[in-house]
């Protein structure tokens, strides 16, 4: 059994706004069950996909034998680290899965038919959003599956097909800094040695889906107040992990999702000071493409005052 990872989300930021900072997991869990949040996020998920299943999951039909590998890994993946949820034992080409959390069983044979697209059934089981990429640096490694329900303002059907590049190409600075990087990392990437990285952002709902299909934000955003920001704005952190599958060119991109309501966070003095620092170190385009920039003034008010109490 694997021991717990010590993995503390609402860590204080650091400047490094765009890096690509990934580092070995060093055999700890490629998915972290997050116990405390695991069936209401689940149960999310299952909620999303059964009333808007094609805006969530899509995926190109050559992905599928990568995805049955995806599948047999994640289950296996799940069962190592957490054997006392998860059991899967394999018998030929059938995998036997118990998810006791969810008081599921279930017998899967191996290429067979299954109701849903391999990278959904496992998406089911998990608090993370699964995105799969094909390793191939002549394209770029475009996006070939994945389910995705708790997106930052992007939906799955606007990045399908595209390189790695395309898919960041909002990100001010991406292309010119580690777009490179970024690339190799995924072509080097070795199957058995999974890397991870955080992402954090300021969102003004507490909301996991935040696709674009809710529509403008800037009602939220215009009512701000250094009185109300403590309520109001929300940070956010993606534990983010690669891994490398063994017999497809393929790399698993994870994303779980973890929010907090500043408030929480800025009872700590020294926490509230390190963002005021940061948000006033970051570019202005970057903070504008956070979405940060119109309640900026009265955020930093709020982080100072909550700096300042300590």
């Amino acid at each position: 059994m694997v021991e717990a990872w010590p993995f503390d989300p609402f860590v204080i930021p650091t400047p490094n706004v765009l890096r690509v900072s990934a580092y070995p997991l060093h055999g700890a869990p490629v998915f972290h069950v997050d116990l405390a949040h695991y069936h209401y996020e689940v149960s999310l998920k299952l909620a999303l996909l059964k009333t808007h299943l094609s805006y969530y999951v899509q995926a190109y039909p050559d992905s599928l034998s990568a995805q049955w590998e995806l599948l047999e890994w994640g289950v296996g993946e799940l069962a190592r680290s957490y054997p006392q949820w998860f059991v899967m034992r394999r018998s030929g080409n059938e995998i036997y899965w118990e998810n006791r959390l969810l008081g599921q069983t279930a017998t899967i044979k191996l290429n067979g038919d299954l109701e849903l697209w391999p990278i959904d059934w496992l998406g089911r089981q998990v608090q993370e959003d699964l995105l799969l990429m094909a390793v191939d640096e002549l394209s770029g490694h475009p996006l070939i599956a994945g389910q995705l329900c708790f997106p930052n303002r992007w939906c799955i059907g606007d990045k399908m097909g595209l390189p790695l590049a395309a898919i960041h190409g909002p990100v001010p600075g991406f292309r010119e800094q580690i777009a490179y990087s970024t690339n190799r990392l995924v072509a080097r990437l070795l199957p058995q040695r999974p890397v991870w990285r955080r992402n954090w952002s300021l969102v003004v709902l507490p909301d996991l889906d935040l696709s674009p299909r809710l529509g403008s934000l800037d009602e939220q955003k215009a009512a701000i107040t250094a009185e109300n920001a403590g309520e109001r704005v929300f940070y956010r952190v993606e534990r983010q992990t690669l891994v490398r599958l063994n017999r497809h060119p393929s790399v698993l991109f994870t994303v779980h999702t973890y929010v907090a309501p500043l408030a929480r966070l800025a009872v700590n003095p020294r926490w509230a000071a390190t963002l005021a620092a940061l948000l006033q170190q970051v570019e202005p385009n970057m903070l504008a493409y956070k979405g940060i920039t119109p309640y900026l003034q009265p955020l930093l008010a709020y982080l100072h005052q909550s700096a300042e109490r300590g």
